[in-house]
């Protein structure tokens, strides 16, 4: 099969063996690949009653046949398994290189399954596949994670460079379970929703390495070369592209703001005056910018890197990204750029979904704002805007340690024990993104309707010309969504 590579790596944690499967046909055929195929897999092989955390769960990287090929965005894949934040099918979509080095190892798909008895990462090298352990990994963040298991592969790397090898991994709080820990791959990149780091960690599982030398072949090589090349030439001339390529999502804040449609104080309102300044995305580019990085086989490097002015934690991280600068900037009352970058990184570091860790803190502190939740039950004040609470809570929820044992649990849960649900802003349990629904009625139908709950990404942003007749809602949203699986599978 061209794009494909035919094959599905299934690794049981509970045996401690792992097998290898043809893709059947019909079934990359009617599903693709990525959410489709994974979605299909998963639906098929779990029972709907279990427990996400329980081994039942099966936890699916999937990647798609444009995976690895060299197109534009070619280096996604998605991760797919039951939620233990919602309850639901859960399929979260990550950058970097690991959806390549899966294609290039061989495979279209890894399924993980069961649980190990110890902690455990899971080291892939085209057809070698090793079950670790990991004993000393444990309870290390996400980027140390990575330089360690790199170092254990430094013998090796003259056969597999330690460039070409992809890391996912969780951070304390995949360990710990909370119900929106992510997985972090590639120094950064996220598949950030639905608490599929909890279901990983769940499985003891700390890591996956993987690395291969293979390639991805296609049917029409030269019609495909050419296809690229128009599309890169077309992507040259797109003023939003230049603008996404000058500064990623930086450009997204100021405009949001502007139209009423940014998240503020847990969604009270839609403007947040200290992000007035991030109007011009130069501010932000000139102050915290240390480079642009690229997702594999991508040539607008949308992505940056910026510094962090924190004597505790010095360095560099991913991002901030639009979404991160609303859920733990303006959402919480924080305004400043080094506040916001702070946060970024530790909840990076520690394996966190900046969304949702943004949507719970935000709603416990209009809880302790309008008094429903004290300062002896938190531990501390939590008015909007005390960075060093935020901070603090952001690691005592990793460990479930205190309060934060409480907002481990997510918004919905908070808000709920509370006796105040109308606090909690999100959709089947999971916190709401950036956009303010008030600014733009279309979003508001989109995050109900998302079969995952509340998302940015399973549909298009509503900022295009005519798309704003109420009338023809339903019909957009319906065909971006459809439109969105398509570009997941």
């Amino acid at each position: 099969m061209f794009g494909w590579k035919g094959k599905i790596l299934r690794v049981d944690l509970s045996q401690g063996n792992c097998s290898v499967e043809d893709v059947p046909f019909d079934l990359a055929r009617d599903y693709i690949g990525g959410r489709g195929i994974g979605v299909k897999i998963l639906f098929d092989e779990i029972n709907p009653r279990i427990d996400p955390l329980s081994p039942e769960n099966k936890l699916i990287f999937a990647a798609g046949p444009l995976t690895g090929t060299g197109t534009p965005a070619g280096g996604r894949f998605i991760i797919i398994s039951k939620s233990p934040l919602t309850g639901a099918i859960a399929n979260s979509c990550c950058g970097g290189y690991f959806g390549a080095n899966l294609k290039y190892a061989g495979y279209d798909m890894l399924i993980i399954e069961g649980k190990s008895h110890d902690p455990v990462y899971l080291s892939i090298r085209n057809d070698v596949v090793e079950i670790k352990p990991a004993g000393h990994l444990w309870g290390k963040w996400t980027t140390e994670t990575e330089r360690l298991i790199e170092s254990e592969m430094a013998p090796d790397s003259d056969a597999f460079k330690i460039n070409n090898v992809s890391i996912a991994s969780i951070g304390p709080a995949g360990e710990s379970l909370v119900k929106y820990a992510c997985i972090m791959a590639d120094s950064g990149r996220a598949a950030g929703r639905s608490g599929l780091g909890a279901v990983m960690g769940s499985k003891n599982l700390k890591a996956i390495s993987i690395s291969g030398t293979g390639g991805v072949t296609v049917a029409d090589v030269d019609g495909f070369k050419k296809a690229v090349l128009e599309f890169l030439k077309e992507g040259r001339e797109n003023k939003e592209l230049e603008k996404r390529h000058m500064w990623g999502t930086w450009s997204l804040p100021g405009r949001a703001n502007k139209s009423g449609t940014q998240a503020a104080l847990n969604f009270q309102d839609g403007y947040f005056e200290p992000f007035t300044k991030f109007e011009d995305p130069a501010f932000i580019r000139d102050n915290i910018r240390v480079r642009d990085e690229a997702c594999f086989g991508c040539p607008f490097a949308c992505s940056k890197r910026s510094k962090i002015e924190d004597s505790a934690y010095p360095g560099t991280t991913k991002g901030p990204e639009h979404e991160t600068m609303a859920l733990v900037g303006s959402n919480c009352g924080v305004g400043e750029l080094d506040d916001i970058c702070r946060a970024n990184y530790l909840c990076n570091e520690l394996g966190m979904d900046t969304i949702t860790t943004g949507a719970t803190i935000s709603c416990a502190m209009e809880l302790f704002e309008k008094g429903y939740l004290s300062e002896k039950e938190i531990g501390i004040p939590l008015n909007f805007g005390n960075t060093e609470a935020m901070f603090q809570l952001m690691k005592k929820t990793a460990l479930r340690e205190d309060f934060g044992d409480v907002l481990a649990e997510g918004g919905y849960l908070v808000a709920e024990r509370y006796r105040h649900p109308e606090l909690f802003m999100g959709v089947k349990k999971q916190g709401m993104p950036a956009w303010h629904p008030q600014g733009v009625e279309i979003i508001g139908l989109q995050y109900a309707t998302s079969n995952v709950g509340a998302c940015h990404t399973k549909a298009t942003l509503p900022f295009y010309e005519g798309r704003k007749d109420p009338a023809h809602h339903v019909e957009w949203t319906k065909q971006d969504q459809d439109y969105m699986a398509a570009v997941d599978s």
